[in-house]
């Protein structure tokens, strides 16, 4: 069972090429003897391969398909863009920023939800979405950080992998931030975006689920001489989740497709 902090599931995949919805995943909230605030969604679409005059625009959409969801979640969808079309034979790679919407549902344990991607404008190779919603006993308050601390690594498989471990400070009560980010690192290869998501572990700390967005994921590019997309805001996922000092939490990674040279990421965790 689900501890009584917050949580976050996320699906990824790939799109449809026509005007359409495709189901990217679905998900399963754990068990709980009372319903959890189901308070945030939180997407990003990137292309997966850069073709002129092509704009890679949309929205994400949830459905209670357990119908245990409260109010019923439809209509629900929320807007999702990342990038419009270009001319010629090079295009840089486009970021896609996170999207973040706050939400006031209350959903039962076990309740499934279909999480579902939808492309507005036809195109010729399907973009990749990454969707994910947030929940726990109520909606988490901003609190102002006081530590922070993070790991690095670079990453070129898509298979889950560990990136490493934080270890808390032992003055530390409850985790009130997890943010994430992905880049290029070394040569930039075209036709690759940066798009995946980070998930937490921990012995110490009841986590699980804990699967996030990262802050800015980024599209294909095109042609021998591109530049990579400018990082965006920093949007922290609020979260309130009690940790005792001294937890060691391991941080990992999944892509959703492979790059050549490493992707970048670095995973943050603040506290109080």
């Amino acid at each position: 069972m689900a501890s009584d902090g917050t949580h976050g599931l996320v699906v990824q995949g790939a799109g449809s090429t026509g005007a359409a919805e495709t189901l990217i995943g679905s998900v399963e909230l754990p068990t709980r003897g009372q319903p959890w605030s189901l308070h945030g969604i939180s997407g990003q679409v990137v292309r997966a391969t850069a073709t002129a005059a092509e704009a890679v625009v949309g929205n994400m959409r949830m459905n209670s398909s357990s119908g245990d969801i409260t109010p019923d979640p439809a209509p629900s969808r929320w807007p999702l863009s990342s990038s419009g079309s270009f001319l010629g034979s090079i295009a840089n790679q486009p970021v896609c920023p996170l999207h973040k919407y706050d939400l006031d549902l209350l959903a039962a344990g076990k309740a499934n939800v279909d999480l579902i991607g939808v492309v507005g404008i036809a195109v010729t190779v399907a973009p990749r979405f990454t969707i994910g919603i947030q929940f726990g006993p109520a909606p988490p308050a901003v609190r102002r950080f006081k530590f922070s601390d993070r790991v690095r690594a670079t990453q070129t498989a898509v298979a889950r992998t560990q990136i490493g471990t934080i270890q808390l400070s032992e003055k530390a009560t409850r985790i009130t931030g997890i943010m994430g980010y992905i880049r290029q690192d070394g040569v930039m290869v075209t036709a690759e975006e940066l798009q995946g998501f980070f998930d937490l572990s921990s012995d110490d700390v009841d986590l699980v689920p804990s699967q996030w967005n990262f802050n800015e994921t980024f599209g294909a590019g095109l042609s021998t001489s591109i530049a990579s997309g400018q990082v965006t805001m920093p949007q922290p996922h609020v979260v309130d989740i009690p940790a005792p000092g001294g937890a060691r939490i391991d941080c990992f990674v999944t892509l959703g497709t492979a790059v050549t040279n490493g992707a970048d990421v670095e995973i943050f965790i603040m506290y109080e």
